[in-house]
């Protein structure tokens, strides 16, 4: 209790106002009713640090951006099967309507730097290859696909990107914590609807008899013990619940994402390990976030040179995908 008193009079640390607006950040996307707990920028404040840290550490260890032109192409394998040709890489990225919005808004930047997030999965197929001086077709070999990408947001510079990059690592690790809670605001609704449906049970069920029936027993007995459960959900969702539950999530950021980074021999084709002697050896940085199941994106930064923007289209339509 002392402590406590102590604490009441005790000058609070001052926050960064880059730091605040974090925090405020992550709160919107948690839920916002964290505001409405006791000190909780301050109780947020260390956490946020400390998984700002890891964040920073995990976003430094992908490797460097590749710049976008003919030439990496023609001598980097991952932008080989990203893209078909060369051109492809102008008819897609250059396209992006977020990339020609940074590019519109910075007219003096001559390369912006983005991340590109895609599925990364093998499949096993039958094909053709030679043994002995005799062609097989029936030769099982793993292809490797890239699919299901997307930009995200440009940066000035691979350090700006690094930032951002962290930046997002955070954003995941609070939207941890309000699907946390919406699962809990969830099991609320659930419960209320039960309680509800118990009572008009018991209403339909009264009799002028003064001794309860076996019916009426069992739904008052429903009625008090769904009424004990939505009181402990009831305090599951009160403010400074809900900014626990971000703290525990932010304390657990190391646990919830991890980057793995694998490597293995690829040839044009895509295929694995193949006899061909076009294989090349490439980096496939997978960010996995733990869940049941885990989710793994592959990240590639990229740097992207302002010729290979094309002019925005007025027409709109389906986003252009590479199509394996």
């Amino acid at each position: 209790m002392w402590s406590t008193i102590r604490s009441w009079f005790t000058a609070k640390p001052k926050l960064s106002a880059e730091d605040e607006a974090s925090i405020e950040r992550l709160v919107d996307i948690a839920h916002p009713h964290i505001r409405l707990a006791r000190n909780y920028l301050t109780r947020l404040a260390p956490y946020m640090s400390w998984a700002h840290t890891h964040a920073n550490a995990l976003a430094a260890q992908l490797p460097a951006p590749i710049e976008l032109n003919n030439e990496s192409w023609r001598k980097d394998r991952t932008l080989q099967l990203l893209f078909a040709t060369p051109d492809r890489m102008s008819d897609i990225v250059g396209r992006d309507p977020g990339l020609q919005a940074w590019f519109a808004a910075w007219p003096l930047a001559d390369m912006a730097y983005v991340g590109l997030i895609a599925d990364a999965h093998e499949k096993v197929r039958y094909g053709m290859s030679e043994h002995a001086g005799q062609i097989r077709q029936d030769v099982p070999q793993t292809l490797l696909i890239l699919s299901n990408y997307q930009l995200g947001q440009p940066a000035q510079s691979p350090d700006a990107l690094v930032q951002l990059g962290a930046e997002r690592i955070l954003d995941t690790v609070a939207i941890q914590a309000q699907l946390a809670i919406a699962n809990v605001e969830n099991k609320k609704k659930q419960l209320e609807s039960s309680l509800m449906n118990a009572r008009t049970m018991l209403r339909i069920q009264n009799s002028s008899s003064m001794t309860p029936s076996p019916e009426q027993i069992e739904q008052q007995t429903r009625i008090k013990n769904l009424t004990t459960e939505l009181q402990d959900i009831h305090q599951q969702l009160n403010p400074d619940a809900l900014c626990e539950q971000l703290i525990t999530e932010l304390a657990a950021t190391p646990d919830i994402l991890r980057l793995e980074v694998r490597y293995c021999n690829v040839d044009r084709m895509g295929i694995i390990d193949s006899d061909s002697s076009d294989n090349q050896r490439i980096a496939l940085p997978e960010l996995i976030l733990q869940r049941e199941p885990p989710i793994e994106k592959l990240i590639i930064l990229m740097a992207v040179p302002r010729p290979l923007m094309q002019a925005p289209s007025e027409k709109r339509g389906f986003s252009e995908q590479v199509i394996f």
